[in-house]
């Protein structure tokens, strides 16, 4: 499929264990322009090697790359410490970080994010929601976060690509996508529970704006019963 990179955005993709999202990641290919994160990409034993894998096989503003690591370095909160220590003497969420670090390095225009959010915390995992959030915004950059839990991501991303069976069923803006709730219900799809809280309400009676996250449904409610 082809994702139209003019148009800025952050896509999830979701789907249940075996559905075929893997094949989806792996349909894009490397190159400087896409960039995948996830652990097939380690490629080097020590973390600072790592990190400056992507930008050295690319030659990609090496010129710049000391300052450019050290403010990646400083935007991720990655420790020092670690830079000289093997890849797998770290932790899982210090890993995910430094191979977040390889790819923004390398400035690609596309940036998937595959099945690497469980390696963080629930504080860590929104910080680097908000990290996507903000490399779309101040940079342009189009997001794929690929999640088999949509209730992570649903609140942040734009558009949403869900796939079963190795077909992409449903892509567009979230909200539309589950409009065809209980078609993806009856594929076994988990759906964001707030998405299924609100359709509990429609279903009573009581009009609800479309919203992903708690503090936005509470607005809407109060608005509603006033």
């Amino acid at each position: 499929m082809q994702i139209d990179n003019n148009e800025k955005k952050i896509i999830g993709v979701c789907g249940n264990s075996g559905s075929g999202k893997t094949t989806f990641v792996n349909g894009f290919g490397e190159g400087r322009k896409v960039g995948i994160i996830n652990y097939d990409i380690i490629k080097k034993n020590i973390v600072e090697e790592q990190i400056e894998y992507y930008v050295k096989k690319y030659k990609y503003r090496l010129k710049e790359l000391e300052a450019r690591k050290e403010e990646i370095i400083k935007m991720l909160d990655i420790d020092i410490n670690i830079l000289n220590k093997s890849v797998y003497e770290i932790s899982e969420s210090e890993l995910s970080k430094v191979l977040i670090a390889s790819v923004l390095l390398c400035n690609p225009d596309i940036i998937i994010f595959d099945e690497m959010l469980d390696s963080f915390d629930t504080i860590n995992k929104v910080k680097i929601l908000k990290l996507f959030i903000k490399l779309k915004k101040f940079f342009n950059k189009t997001i794929i976060i690929v999640s088999s839990n949509i209730d992570d991501i649903y609140e942040f991303i734009d558009e949403l690509i869900v796939i079963d069976d190795g077909k992409i069923l449903y892509y567009g803006d979230k909200y539309k996508v589950y409009n065809n709730y209980d078609k993806i219900k009856e594929n076994n799809i988990r759906i964001p529970s707030i998405v299924t809280f609100i359709k509990k309400i429609k279903d009573k009676g009581i009009n609800v704006d479309e919203v992903d996250s708690i503090n936005e449904l509470i607005k809407t409610i109060y608005r509603e019963i006033r």
